[in-house]
Parts: C-alpha cells; sequence; structure tokens
C-alpha cells in the first residue's frame, strides 16, 4: 500500500463492557487517521454503522405517544392525525354537587386541536443540523424523544356548554307566599325555597386549574354553584299586618265579559308580594290579553272611540289599583292616563294599561315587604295593600285640580296628594299631569 493509497475499514464494535467512547473521542480519532500520510485518500471507504436517512424522521422520535421515527413528514403527519381523532373522543364530565347529576362532552365538541404541524416541525428537525461526525455518530441509534403537541379548546364553545349547563342547573328562588282568610286576616300559604345558580368563572377556573391542555386527556370537575337567597321569606310575611291602604270601585252593571276581564286580572294580581326596592309591573303580572288565555271581548278605548277588543275592562283593575298604592305612599314609577275620562274614578285618578304599549308600575318604597290583596265580587272591586307598619306620612286625600280645555275639545288636568308629615303639619305634593281628548265621532 503506496502512502498516496490508505483505505480505511471502520467497523461497528460489538458490545462489550468496556465504556463507550465518548463522541469527541470518535471524531478525534477520525481526524487522526485522516491525517495518517500528507496526500490520503479514500480508495475503499466501508463501514457498518449508517448515516440516518435526511428525508426520513430520526429514529426514536414520538409525537404524543405516536412512534415517528424513519417516516417521512406526510406519513407521520397522517399517523398522527389518526392519534388525534381518537384523542378527541375523550370526555370531560361536570358534576353537580348535592344530586351528582353529570353533564359530558368530548374535547371535540369543545373545538379541541392539537397543534400537529409545529410538533412535527420540532420531530422533523432533530439531527438535521448535525455534521457528518454527528450523524455518523447517531447513525441508526434511536434517541428516544417524545414531543407533546399543544392542545387548545375553543374557549367560545366551552362558555356555550358552560352557559346550557348553567340553564339546565338554575333553580330561582322561590319567595315565601300568603293568601287572605275568611276573615280578611293574612295567613302564610307556602314557605320560601333558595335557589341555584352557577357560578360560571369559578366553575370554568376549576376545570382550567391545570391548564388548557391538561383536558386534552378528559377532565372529571365538579361545578361551582351559589345560593340564592329568597326576597321575602315566612318571617318576613308574619310581620306583614298593617294595612297601608284600601280601595274600591264599583263594576256591578258591566257586561258579562267585562266582568270576567276584570275577575281575571283581579285573580292574577291577588297575592303579590314585594320585596324593599321592588318594582311591580302590571303588564307583567297579568300578562298578555289574548283569547287563548282566557280573556273575553269587551269595551274599551281606542283612538277616542268606544270599541270591542280583546281584555277589554282591565283598566279598572288598573286604576283601582293605582288609587290604593298612592293612599299608601309608594312610589309611582309609571303610570299614563286615559285617551278619555272614566267613570268610575275622578278625571285625572285613572291609570290606563295596554300590553307591551302602556304599564302602570309601582315601587315598594317601605323598609318591609308588602302584600296586595284584591278581591272582585261581580259588584266591588277592592284592592288592600298591607305592610310592615303604618307610614311616616299619611295620606289625607287624592284628588284632581281645576279641568282645563283646549280648543280642539280636549282637557287636561293635574292630581295632587295631600299629606300629614310625622310633625304633624300638611303639605300638598303633585303627583301627576293627565291630558284627555275629545271623544271622536262614530263614522257611518
Amino acid at each position: 500500500m503506496t502512502s498516496a493509497e490508505t483505505t480505511l475499514d471502520i467497523v461497528e464494535p460489538v458490545a462489550t463492557d468496556t465504556p463507550r467512547r465518548s463522541r469527541g473521542f470518535i471524531i478525534g480519532m477520525t481526524a487522526a487517521l485522516l491525517g495518517l500520510g500528507g496526500t490520503a485518500s479514500f480508495v475503499g471507504l466501508s463501514y457498518s454503522r449508517t448515516l440516518p436517512d435526511s428525508n426520513k424522521i430520526a429514529l426514536g422520535v414520538s409525537v404524543g405517544t405516536v412512534p415517528v421515527g424513519g417516516l417521512t413528514r406526510e406519513e407521520a403527519l397522517e399517523k398522527t392525525r389518526s392519534w388525534a381523532r381518537e384523542r378527541l373522543t375523550d370526555a370531560i364530565t361536570l358534576v353537580a354537587p348535592v344530586t351528582e347529576k353529570k353533564w359530558a362532552v368530548t374535547t371535540g365538541e369543545l373545538g379541541g386541536r392539537f397543534d400537529l404541524d409545529t410538533a412535527l416541525d420540532a420531530a422533523w428537525q432533530i439531527g438535521k443540523d448535525d455534521n457528518f461526525f454527528e450523524r455518523l455518530y447517531h447513525g441508526n441509534k434511536e434517541r428516544d424523544v417524545m414531543i407533546t403537541p399543544d392542545f387548545k379548546l375553543d374557549s367560545a364553545k366551552l362558555d356555550a356548554h358552560l352557559a346550557k349547563i348553567a340553564k339546565a342547573v338554575r333553580k330561582p328562588a322561590k319567595n315565601a307566599t300568603a293568601k287572605m282568610d275568611a276573615k280578611g286576616a293574612l295567613v302564610l300559604a307556602e314557605r320560601e325555597q333558595k335557589g341555584i345558580e352557577l357560578n360560571l368563572d369559578a366553575t370554568k377556573a376549576a376545570l382550567l386549574k391545570n391548564g388548557m391542555g391538561a383536558l386534552a386527556d378528559g377532565e372529571k370537575a365538579e361545578l361551582v354553584v351559589k345560593e340564592e337567597e329568597p326576597k321575602v321569606t315566612g318571617d318576613d310575611l308574619g310581620k306583614i299586618g298593617t294595612l297601608l291602604a284600601a280601595y274600591s270601585t264599583d263594576y256591578g252593571g258591566s257586561p258579562r265579559n267585562r266582568k270576567v276581564n276584570v275577575g281575571l286580572a283581579t285573580k292574577k294580581i291577588n297575592g303579590t308580594l314585594l320585596a324593599p326596592g321592588e318594582v311591580f309591573s302590571y303588564n307583567a303580572i297579568v300578562g298578555p290579553r289574548e283569547t287563548e288565555f282566557g280573556w273575553k271581548m269587551a269595551h274599551q278605548y281606542q283612538d277616542g272611540l268606544v270599541v270591542d277588543g280583546v281584555g277589554g275592562g282591565v283598566c279598572q283593575t288598573s286604576t283601582t289599583l293605582y288609587n290604593a298604592v298612592i293612599r299608601a305612599d309608594l312610589k309611582i314609577v309609571d303610570r299614563s292616563s286615559h285617551s278619555m275620562p272614566v267613570r268610575y274614578v275622578s278625571v285625572g285618578c285613572d291609570a290606563a294599561v295596554a300590553y307591551g304599549a302602556v304599564d302602570l308600575k309601582f315601587q315598594n318604597s317601605t323598609d318591609g315587604p308588602i302584600f296586595v290583596g284584591a278581591k272582585a265580587d261581580g259588584n266591588r272591586l277592592t284592592f288592600r295593600i298591607y305592610g310592615t307598619q303604618a307610614p311616616a306620612r299619611k295620606v289625607l286625600s287624592f284628588y284632581a285640580g281645576e279641568r282645563r280645555y283646549n280648543a280642539s275639545g280636549g282637557s287636561s288636568v293635574t292630581s295632587y296628594r295631600k299629606v300629614q308629615l310625622p310633625d304633624g303639619t300638611t303639605k300638598t305634593e303633585k303627583i301627576d299631569n293627565s291630558s284627555y281628548r275629545a271623544p271622536a265621532t262614530p263614522r257611518r
């Protein structure tokens, strides 16, 4: 063999108990061998260790639990996609406290997604930047590298699912209810019940306590709920025994259908309880006036005319209640006059209602709950308002001032309330202005 011709036979050593040579040692020895002879060249270079295939992922690399070593990137992508699809069938289970009712939804239904592209980019890059000797050293050795793809849920879908559960969990608090006995005394009809409401923020925080990635394997968490206290309790009702005000109107001469409507509205309002600060809405309590709910056709005002309409007569209940509220010294929130004066109260002392358009609202401005009792016996319509104690002010009267007429035949009037203050002095307060149009002439 000449100095110009040097053949190196590099053979993979058989495993022994001798320590493995360091990477630096191998590189150094190789360099030394190449340095033998100033003009050394490779005539025959043979070795049993093969270089890694640069078109495939390094051996021993896994993405998630999927071995992808020795695969092309496309092959690895297909294999990990199957793994991801199977993983997205894992369930996240939420359990309600006490009842232990369960709601389960898969991570896929919540928009779960594994970032396979980024994970495969990282897997592909392993070993690609090695130099010749590093690649020679690794050869066909398995590297034992596991790359975990990032996992994320669609926050909007998670929120929407929690909102559905919140709706199912929700149990409104129930106030205690009362009724009038045959002697006119207020008695407890039903005790209060606490409500349950899902605490969305706390439930979501408990679910994500270990991060969104922890949900990739599914999860089981307990719903966080909060109790809702009723506004009126049985103890509160026991304190209601003071009649704040009462007012009656006559409807004995009304046609049968009108009497039915008056009685139906009265029944819906009777027994209403209002907590301190709570606002009463006539339309919310009485509801829409439609024939399917039992309302009848009867006379009512419309555009200055008397016409038949479903629910005709309900304005007498709103007006009678309004007069009781004024005398109970409660706060009026919303009130409108009729288009024309009514016959059952003085001008300026009426209160019109029309579902979806005109409402009567008042607020319980006392420090305790109030009870609204109502009775319609076919002749007299009566509202009684009870509270926990007599108001500090005493309403002496409710009346309208001088009626003012305009050129078109319409009129307006201002109503007032005269009250006695705690010190015995009296004062007059303006309540509202009312405007009425002239009666229209029916078309022939």
